[in-house]
């Protein structure tokens, strides 16, 4: 019994404790929170005329390339090249066995002095046959003015004979003389393919250039069919590219253009855009001479092609712009609150954007990271410098 009175006593004494202390709990103090403030760097819109450039890749080939063989059939008996020799124009770089074109060419030769000296007996032939028939004519009309009496007519038969038979001789030597040009002209054309035939047992370098590939030894026999024996390329060198459509009504050949190579910067000279554009690819093929003589085939090259200016364009950072699937934006600060803009850019270069509509020079836009931003938000501005 006396347990449990014990344990009431305890059970009445902590109620009585927790009603004092909800009795003389101290009254709630009334705070106020101050709104966050947002600090953000801001630029002013201004107008800039931007000039951007397109960087195009090309890799920089030979300006010329030629595949040499011989246009006629022989025996190779001397290689005078090898692959990376410096060649000039003109010079010898293979030959062929040239005994029997020789032979040939003195061949014709002899036909064609045969030929004119027979044209000069024919015409000294001609003169003295006219000189014959005339005589000849003279003694048949004598012998006609006689009459029968004073001569018989057996003489007046051979007398005729003979001028009919010098009249034949006139008339050949006479159509010898009057074709002799044609011969001629047959015979200086089989003189002419000789000699360029003998000439073409040298095969020589058509323009100053380096040797790329041999692909004959001595001994082998060349033909017409063979196919290339010899591939000069040009020690000038050119990068060879594509061009979109929006750049080629700018660029004229002769124009000045900044070549990068290995990280070096190479003046280069605008040779030739094709005017049509590929079917595949929709662009211009292009090429550009590059002088530098450590330059080599096959090295990759940027090419910085300038394209249409914008003059006294509204332009903000590029840091400043949000995209949202295609949607782009800034925000611009008004009595330190952000307001987002719509706006339809233009032209990017070298860090500007454009801005055809939305914000005006003059107004002030949040510069940089503007992806954690909202409209209204309170922000605390600070002008830098562009």
């Amino acid at each position: 019994m006396l347990r449990i009175l014990s344990l009431a006593a305890i059970i009445a004494i902590t109620l009585l404790a927790v009603k004092l202390l909800i009795a003389f709990k101290p009254p709630p103090k009334n705070e106020t929170r101050e709104a966050q403030v947002t600090r953000v760097q801001t630029v002013i819109v201004s107008a800039k005329t931007l000039k951007p450039t397109l960087q195009v890749t090309g890799r920089l080939e030979p300006a010329r390339r030629a595949n040499l063989y011989f246009q006629i059939p022989g025996v190779i008996t001397s290689v005078k090249i090898e692959p990376g020799q410096r060649v000039e124009k003109g010079e010898a770089l293979l030959m062929i066995d040239s005994d029997d074109y020789r032979d040939r060419l003195r061949e014709t030769q002899a036909m064609l002095q045969q030929e004119t000296t027979g044209i000069e007996r024919d015409r000294e032939l001609l003169a003295l046959a006219i000189h014959n028939e005339q005589l000849s004519q003279a003694e048949v009309d004598r012998l006609g003015k006689l009459g029968s009496k004073l001569s018989s007519q057996s003489s007046l038969d051979a007398a005729q004979q003979k001028l009919t038979q010098l009249r034949g001789e006139h008339l050949r030597l006479k159509f010898a003389l009057d074709t002799a040009q044609q011969r001629l002209t047959l015979k200086k054309t089989a003189r002419d393919k000789a000699q360029r035939n003998v000439e073409r047992t040298t095969l020589r370098a058509p323009f100053d250039g380096l040797v790329n590939r041999v692909i004959v030894d001595p001994g082998d026999y060349a033909t017409t069919l063979s196919g290339m024996a010899v591939e000069i390329i040009d020690a000038q060198l050119e990068a060879r590219f594509d061009l979109p459509a929006s750049v080629v009504k700018g660029l004229q050949p002769g124009a000045q253009l900044m070549v990068r190579i290995d990280n070096k910067a190479y003046d280069g000279t605008l040779v030739a855009i094709q005017p049509d554009p590929d079917a595949t690819t929709a662009t211009h093929p292009a090429h550009i001479a590059v002088n530098a003589e450590q330059l080599i085939p096959g090295q990759i090259a940027l090419i910085e092609l300038p394209t249409a200016a914008a003059s006294d364009a509204t332009v903000a950072p590029v840091s400043a712009i949000l995209n949202d699937d295609g949607k782009f934006s800034l925000f611009v600060v008004e009595q330190n609150r952000l307001q987002r803009r719509r706006i339809t850019p233009g032209i990017r270069h070298n860090g500007w954007q454009q801005i055809r509509e939305g914000v005006e020079p003059g107004e002030v836009i949040v510069a940089r990271d503007v992806a954690a931003l909202a409209d209204g938000q309170l922000v605390e501005a600070e002008v830098i410098a562009e």
